[in-house]
C-alpha cells in the first residue's frame, strides 16, 4: 500500500520524463518523427543460379569473408522471389570511389541519350567480375550468377520499428536489448497512469516532508526515500546530514542507504544512530548486538554457499530491487552507491547544478558498468525546486 501523502502536493501538476542516454534520446526523436533511415554500406552481392549450392557458398563465404563484428546482424542469403540473393563481401573504399566515378559517367551518357531519343535507360555501372571480386582470396564460384553492388545496413536495429525498414532493405536478425525505457511508452510521456503517478506522488511526498523538517532545523532541504516496490513498504527516510556533526559525505541518498544497510546488520556512520527517529518507518529495532548477530549470518551463508559450489555470485546487494526517491537529481557520489547497491529506478524531482543522472552526467547509461537502472526526473519537481538544497545533494 502507497503510504498517505498531502493531496494539494499530489494534485501540483508535474510530468514524469525518463533520463535516456544520448543514443536512445536521438532513437526517441526518430520514432517520434517516424523519419527512420538506416545509415547504408555497399556490399557485392550475387544471384545464386543453382540453389543446391546454397549451403556450400553461404559456408565458404561465412569463413573467408565473415561479417565484422558491426554487421553480424546480417543474414547471407535473402530469397528474392523468383530467386535467391547473396552476399559476397562488403565494397572496399577504393572500389566504392570507382564505382561513384563509374556511375556518374553512365548517368552522363544516359541524360545524353534521354534527351535525344527519348527512352528509358536503367543503371548500367559496371560491376567487377566474380574472379575480380575474389582475386585476393579465391573461393569456388559454382552456382553463382553475375555479381552486383546493394546497400546494406551498416548497424542492427535498435527497435521493432527500425527492423520493419532494415528488413525491407536486406534480410537481418533482431534482438531486443534492454531498455532504459520502453519507446513507445516514452513518447507518451513516460506512459504513466494516473494510479502509478498517484503511487510515486505519495512516495516522493515523504521526501519532500523530511526535506522540509530538516531545512526547518537548519538543514539543507534534500530528502531521499527508499522503497520495497514488492511490498509498498518504506524502508528509509534519510536528510541531508552534511552540517556539523555530519560530515561531507552524509548527503540524503548517502544516509537513507546506510540506514538500510543499518537494518540489515551493517551500516558505516556512528553518527546516524538513533537519527531522526520520527522520520523512519515503523520496524523491529536492531540493537548492536542483533547488527552484529545479522551481519554474522550474512557472511556464515554466503561462505557456506561457496565451498558447497552452490555460489554462482555474491548475495543480493544492498538495496536490489528497490526504488529510491530523491528530491534533487543526486551528486557523482551519491550515484555511485545508488548504482553499487543496485537500485531498480531513481525517482528525483529537480536538477542539481552537479547531477550525475542527467544534468552533468548520465553515470546510469554509462556502457562500461556491470548494473543499470531506471532514472526518471520531474516528480513534483516544483516543490522540490521550492527547497533550499545547496550545491550538492
Amino acid at each position: 500500500m502507497a503510504p498517505t501523502a498531502d493531496e494539494n502536493a499530489l494534485s501540483s501538476p508535474w510530468s514524469l520524463t525518463p533520463v535516456l542516454s544520448p543514443e536512445e534520446e536521438e532513437e526517441l526523436q526518430e520514432y517520434e518523427s517516424g523519419n527512420i533511415s538506416p545509415p547504408l554500406c555497399p556490399y557485392f552481392a550475387a544471384q545464386i543460379i543453382d540453389k543446391r549450392q546454397t549451403s556450400r557458398l553461404s559456408q565458404v563465404l561465412s569463413l573467408k569473408y565473415p561479417f565484422s563484428g558491426g554487421m553480424k546482424h546480417l543474414k547471407r542469403v535473402r530469397a528474392h522471389q523468383p530467386h535467391l540473393d547473396i552476399l559476397l563481401r562488403p565494397v572496399t573504399a577504393e572500389e566504392e570511389m570507382n564505382l561513384s566515378k563509374d556511375r556518374a559517367t553512365n548517368c552522363a551518357v544516359n541524360s545524353a541519350v534521354l534527351s535525344s531519343e527519348n527512352v528509358k535507360v536503367g543503371d548500367t555501372t559496371p560491376v567487377p567480375l566474380l574472379t575480380q571480386i575474389f582475386k585476393e582470396n579465391p573461393i569456388d564460384l559454382t552456382g553463382l550468377g553475375e555479381p552486383f553492388v546493394v546497400s546494406v545496413p551498416l548497424r542492427a536495429a535498435r527497435n521493432c520499428k527500425e527492423q520493419q525498414v532494415w528488413a525491407g532493405i536486406w534480410p537481418c536478425t533482431y534482438h531486443a536489448k534492454p531498455k532504459t525505457v520502453n519507446l513507445e511508452e516514452a513518447s507518451h510521456g513516460g506512459g504513466v497512469s494516473d494510479e502509478e503517478k498517484l503511487r510515486i506522488g505519495s512516495y516522493m511526498c515523504r521526501a519532500v516532508e523530511a526535506a522540509q523538517r530538516n531545512q526547518d532545523r537548519g538543514g539543507k532541504g534534500i530528502g531521499a526515500v527508499v522503497v520495497d516496490r514488492e511490498s509498498g513498504n518504506v524502508l528509509a527516510v534519510g536528510t541531508d546530514q552534511t552540517g556539523e556533526k555530519g560530515g561531507p559525505l552524509l548527503h540524503a541518498c548517502m544516509v537513507a542507504i546506510d540506514i538500510v544497510a543499518r537494518q540489515k546488520g551493517g551500516g558505516a556512520y556512528a553518527c546516524l544512530l538513533g537519527l531522526e527517529t520520527e522520520q523512519q518507518p515503523k520496524m523491529q529495532s536492531v540493537t548492536k548486538k542483533d547488527g552484529e548477530q545479522k551481519g554474522f549470518e550474512r557472511e556464515r551463508q554466503k561462505r557456506t554457499k561457496e565451498n558447497s559450489g552452490q555460489c554462482t555470485g555474491e548475495l543480493p546487494y544492498l538495496c536490489t530491487g528497490y526504488e529510491v526517491y530523491v528530491t534533487h537529481e543526486p551528486c557523482i557520489m551519491c550515484s555511485m552507491a545508488l548504482l553499487h547497491s543496485r537500485v531498480s529506478c531513481v525517482y528525483y524531482g529537480c536538477r542539481s547544478p552537479g547531477g550525475a543522472l542527467g544534468t552533468f552526467y548520465r553515470l546510469h547509461c554509462h556502457p562500461g558498468l556491470n548494473h543499470t537502472f531506471l532514472v526518471f526526473q520531474g516528480v513534483m519537481e516544483k516543490e522540490c525546486q521550492a527547497l533550499v538544497s545547496g550545491a550538492e545533494v
